[in-house]
């Protein structure tokens, strides 16, 4: 998985054809030493993209530099288009700033490259010569692999000729009483699309194409973009998504087939589906100055006011498109992402959505519920997200063909958004390029749904976000009066500018603002009348004032904050619910102001805060642990974090037995049993990608023939002692869809290491989305019982069962496990680190994965010395031995041997 820090921008460096020993790029004069070049490598090189060049010999390379484009004109314009031009001018320029020794030198050397601005990217292969010479420059701050990207494809779909009338969709965010009431259809807004492509002449579509001159001709340049050089010479769509995801933002065919939330707004496209970080660079770079077909000749006054998009990663935090994101923002342009269909599991939101500056969009079903595949939060640093939710399971809307379709996905929920912004832009005009006044009245005005599952705010849940949109509320959000705007600059004693002060300014309308990197910042729309002002910042005095507003008029704020003294806090950060032992953690202030990390092995960590009692948010690197608020009101702090509710931490277990199976192995003492079928057994990994059907959330134990035929497996449990138990009862989440007689889950129980078994629960019927309670009463004694489940289906595919949540006892008491835990890092023989490997404490089967650093931490049951394991497919494998400390952490370095 690729990491791309924010704040840094990117350039991608490919060269045509083999680069010959003659191509290579040598270190130039300047370069460092041997010894240093090693260093810079190590620091600047990602060690996945290290490892590819030393094991190939070349690979693609792109590289982030420090610093950005200086949007503060972008900020301080006033219309859309002047903010758009600004904003282009900008990034041009950053980029040939920051591109311009390093491309200077390829060209010295003969290496063919491409250019982009919009992320201040270049494009070469090569190899280590190349990979060190890169490294070399100060500009540069990281060199990392192409990420990958792809659509948010839908779960469901199903196409027809029939005709889509309005949809339910339409309906339930209120879109037709816009249009009654009001008189709103989105005229004069123009949205984009980055998507498949789309069937511009659909019946539905082709009114609302911008590029349809309404003579029987159609202009495609600047409304239309083939990055991906698949359409020849019309626009086109690479499969049906795109065409379906335009008709749910402006769909309508003049015949009753009311299909768009704001068929009066007008659209354009680009075709990018997923293909490559290439094409969804330049899709970027299109929407904010829009080409020529030939992608020539761009345009910043040809920017629409909206842009849609269903694809991502999964991956919350994961910035590789930031500095899109951040170029639209500045431009005055709403970015609306489909949250993802990675649901239910909490903190699955995908990226882009879960950057700050974008609108993320949840589904919801017509019951108003959230659909199970929408991806929940929160985001990075407990951001909220989603931020609404829309109408996301069975959309009808067009389809290549002329044809209408029902799909299903937050891809289908993310335009009914899109549609809903442009029927408040066209409601109250002042909303144009002004992305937090369009997210303040689309979310203020949402449906509240307090679901709680994966927690909530004061106004907020991590499921809806601010809740299920209402266009008709969204269009009358806005206040009615006479307005102004409000502009000026915050700086520190010294006059130097302060980015990132908030700004509150409280009057009848109340309005915020945060100050760029030129410390200035821009309110557009403000009520006439005098406005109390907060002024607030991380580390500095908070300051007040008043300003007072006219018609038609910029009044002027300007502050001076004063910095605050600061004192060094200390701590120790362990484990709070048994074990005790240090955890490797991040300690930061609330705001993500500053941020440290703990000594693994100690738990200790060192943060510089302003004095007066900070409150710091304490997270466990280790899963399965609760986010921990503290305040920093004293020299040393012990910080007690305790697991979180689903006994996921490692070291931990329900008590006499209970899983969520929420690793993609099979969980450490639980046991695996192919009967000899020809089909795959009970897996962990959902290799199906159905999502869990079950009442349970995240992982979950899943069987299923693959092709046909028989499938006979068995789950066993380790052994535990029921006569402990509070109740003898087993509970588990399942989802069983059987078809009798050829299908049958069944539960057994072994009370003598598993040479008998005794049933306790069967279904040959289908049982979908239930929790089954069996009765354990007969082994109430037993102090070595086991738990089998057993999965049989001899017919063909499609049938599955899955269970979640399992639980003896009655009662969910997580309790500790003797043993320690073991920490460490896993290299190669080339000391990179290796990700991925999986580390298996042997004697118990307790397992974890190395991440991006080759850091890994497992559970070791027991006392002194054992065995850990480690394999990797590509770096081989190694055994070693650590003298395990209870309720202590080991430090394990593991140096991987290839295999022969």
């Amino acid at each position: 998985m690729t990491r791309m820090r924010q704040g840094r921008r990117v350039l991608a460096v490919s060269l045509v054809g083999a680069l010959s020993s003659a191509l290579a790029v040598a270190a130039p004069a300047w370069a460092e030493t041997d010894a240093a070049t090693a260093a810079l490598l190590e620091q600047k090189v990602e060690p996945a993209l290290l490892a590819e060049v030393r094991a190939e010999g070349e690979a693609e390379l792109w590289v982030q530099f420090h610093g950005g484009p200086d949007y503060s004109a972008a900020f301080n314009a006033e219309t859309k288009e002047e903010k758009g031009a600004a904003a282009v001018e900008a990034a041009k320029a950053f980029a040939e700033s920051s591109q311009a020794d390093l491309t200077a030198e390829l060209e010295d050397e003969g290496v063919e490259y491409e250019t982009y601005w919009a992320s201040s990217t270049v494009k070469v292969t090569g190899g280590i010569d190349l990979l060190e010479t890169v490294a070399a420059f100060d500009e540069v701050a990281e060199v990392v692999d192409a990420p990958e990207v792809a659509p948010v494809e839908p779960v469901e779909e199903e196409s027809s000729f029939a005709p889509a009338a309005t949809g339910w969709g339409i309906d339930d965010i209120n879109a037709p009483e816009v249009w009654d009431q009001l008189g709103v259809t989105g005229e004069g807004v123009v949205i984009a699309s980055i998507d498949s492509g789309v069937q511009y002449d659909h019946p539905a579509l082709v009114e609302q194409y911008r590029g349809n001159n309404h003579d029987g001709t159609f202009t495609h340049d600047y409304n239309f973009y083939d990055v991906e050089g698949s359409c020849g010479s019309a626009p086109c769509d690479l499969s049906n998504h795109g065409t379906h995801t335009v008709g749910t933002m402006v769909g309508d065919d003049g015949a009753g087939n009311q299909i768009g939330v704001a068929p009066g707004a007008e659209w354009i496209a680009v075709n990018y589906y997923g293909s490559s970080m290439d094409s969804v660079l330049l899709a970027g770079q299109w929407i904010v100055a829009p080409t020529d077909w030939a992608g020539d000749n761009p345009d910043p006054s040809k920017a629409p006011d909206i842009v849609n998009n269903s694809w991502g990663r999964e991956s919350p935090n994961d910035p590789y498109y930031q500095d899109i994101v951040e170029l639209w923002y500045a431009a005055g342009i709403v970015p609306v992402f489909a949250a993802g269909n990675s649901g239910p599991v909490c903190g699955s939101i995908n990226s882009p959505g879960s950057y700050e500056h974008v609108i993320a969009v949840g589904a919801y079903q017509s019951s108003g519920t959230i659909a199970d595949f929408s991806s929940r939060g929160p985001g990075v640093d407990g951001r909220l997200k989603p931020d609404v939710s829309a109408p996301g399971l069975g959309i009808l809307s067009s389809v290549p063909g002329d044809a209408y379709g029902s799909q299903s996905g937050t891809s289908m929920a993310a335009p009914h958004v899109a549609g809903a912004i442009a029927l408040m832009m066209e409601a109250e005009p002042a909303l144009r390029g002004d992305f937090d006044l369009v997210y303040e009245m689309l979310t203020g005005s949402a449906r509240y749904a307090g679901d709680d599952r994966c927690g909530v705010t004061a106004d907020a849940d991590y499921i809806h976000g601010h809740g299920r949109i209402d266009a008709l509320a969204a269009a009358q959000a806005l206040p009615d009066g006479a307005s102004g705007a409000i502009t000026g600059t915050v700086t520190d004693p010294d006059g130097e500018p302060l980015e990132d002060v908030k700004l509150a300014f409280d009057g009848a309308f109340d309005r915020k603002a945060t100050t760029g990197p030129d410390g200035a910042y821009t309110v557009s729309f403000a009520l006439t009348g005098q406005h109390a002002v907060t002024v607030e910042k991380f580390g500095y005095q908070v300051a007040t004032g008043t300003v007072t507003v006219t018609a038609d008029q910029t009044a002027v704020f300007n502050a001076v904050l004063t910095p605050l003294n600061t004192t060094v806090v200390t701590g120790t950060v362990v484990d709070g619910s048994g074990h005790g032992w240090p955890l490797a953690a991040t300690v930061s202030s609330t705001g993500g102001e500053v941020s440290t990390t703990t000594d693994p092995i100690t738990g200790e960590f060192e943060l510089t805060v302003p004095v007066g009692g900070v409150e710091l948010v304490v997270e466990a690197e280790y899963g399965g642990y609760q986010t921990v608020h503290v305040t920093a009101d004293a020299p040393d702090l012990l910080v007690e974090v305790p697991v979180a509710t689903g006994c996921t931490a490692p070291g931990y277990t329900f008590d006499p037995l209970g899983n969520g199976f929420e690793s993609t192995l099979a969980p450490a003492g639980w046991t695996v049993v192919d009967n000899g079928s020809a089909e795959v057994p009970w897996t962990f990994d959902d290799p199906f990608h159905y999502g869990n059907q079950t009442p349970g959330s995240g992982g979950f134990a899943f069987a299923r023939p693959t092709g046909g035929g028989v499938v006979d497996t068995d789950l066993v449990s380790p052994v535990f002692d029921l006569s402990s138990a509070p109740e003898p009862v087993l509970t588990f989440a399942s989802d069983f869809y059987g078809l009798a007689p050829y299908s049958q889950a069944d539960v057994s129980v072994s009370v003598d290491g598993g040479t008998t078994w005794q049933q306790a629960w069967m279904t040959q019927d289908a049982s979908r989305d239930t929790t089954v309670t069996v009765d354990l009463s007969t082994w109430a004694a037993a102090d070595e019982a086991q738990i089998k489940f057993h999965y049989y289906h001899a017919y063909r595919s499609g049938y599955w069962w899955q269970i979640d949540d399992v639980l003896v006892g009655g009662t969910p008491t997580c309790a500790p496990l003797a043993g320690g835990l073991v920490h460490g890092t896993v290299t190669d023989q080339t000391g990179a680190p290796v990700a991925g490997a999986v580390v298996t404490h042997t004697a118990s089967g307790h397992h974890a994965f190395s991440d991006a650093e080759g850091r890994y931490w497992v559970f070791a049951p027991g006392t002194g010395s054992t065995q850990l394991n480690a394999v990797d497919t590509e770096s081989g494998s190694a055994t070693t031995t650590v003298n395990v400390v209870p309720d202590a952490v080991t430090e394990a370095d593991i140096v991987l041997t290839p295999t022969p």
